[in-house]
């Protein structure tokens, strides 16, 4: 006999505003650092917050997302979460927390690298956001800028403290901007109707019209 596939519909609640709530509080303890609001070398925790809230949280909320259906979710936070992940060890490798011999043999470029990458994948996604709604659209805008002057950071390109310091206060903006998001996807779900303003699609792209059902067939007898 051959096995059936068995298809099961997930039931169970939208991830979405905890999904993005890890990624602003994420963004707002980092932004802290980058505007000097704390210490801009002490990343010991940084690494923590990075792995738990800007990685781990994602993840598991794009892993939801993906189960739902949900490709935007699923994609953004699974990619924006092991973004977080790796910038943990990269902070990790940099202040010598994983051994010295890693410091030594680490590039901080190449993490310009990764920022030029993200920055692409972002671009399209950017492009996608304005089939969602407004704060989405804001946050897709800001992180495409966050992740070009962390780019020229990286490889000091231009006036880097401008560059810098546009980089804290883009990150500030995404995660005020994601608070928001939070709070009225939240009220959404749990009171049934909106109490924060968060606007409609914009439409960029049009989606391809719906493929409809194939005809039922009947079998004579």
């Amino acid at each position: 006999m051959s096995a059936q596939e068995v298809k099961v519909a997930y039931t169970g609640a939208d991830p979405t505003a905890f999904g993005v709530m890890g990624l602003s509080l994420i963004c707002f303890v980092a932004s802290s650092s980058k505007l000097s609001f704390t210490d801009p070398k002490a990343t010991g925790l940084l690494v923590v917050w990075a792995a738990l809230l800007g990685g781990l949280v994602q993840i598991i909320a794009a892993t939801i997302d993906f189960k739902k259906g949900n490709v935007f979710g699923g994609t953004v936070l699974g990619a924006y979460g092991f973004f977080w992940v790796g910038m943990a060890f990269s902070w990790a490798t940099l202040n010598g927390m994983l051994g010295e011999g890693m410091k030594a043999v680490a590039d901080p470029k190449q993490l310009g690298v990764v920022f030029v990458g993200y920055l692409i994948f972002s671009l399209f996604i950017t492009v996608a956001s304005f089939e969602t709604n407004v704060p989405f659209i804001i946050i897709l805008l800001l992180i495409d800028v966050l992740f070009f002057t962390l780019a020229c950071v990286s490889f000091k390109w231009g006036p880097v403290a401008l560059y810098a310091q546009i980089a804290g206060w883009s990150e500030f903006a995404i995660s005020l901007v994601g608070f928001y998001a939070v709070g009225g996807i939240f009220f959404k779900n749990f009171y049934g109707r909106d109490i924060l303003p968060m606007g409609a699609p914009m439409g960029l792209i049009k989606k391809a019209a719906p493929a409809p059902a194939p005809a039922a067939r009947t079998k004579s007898v």
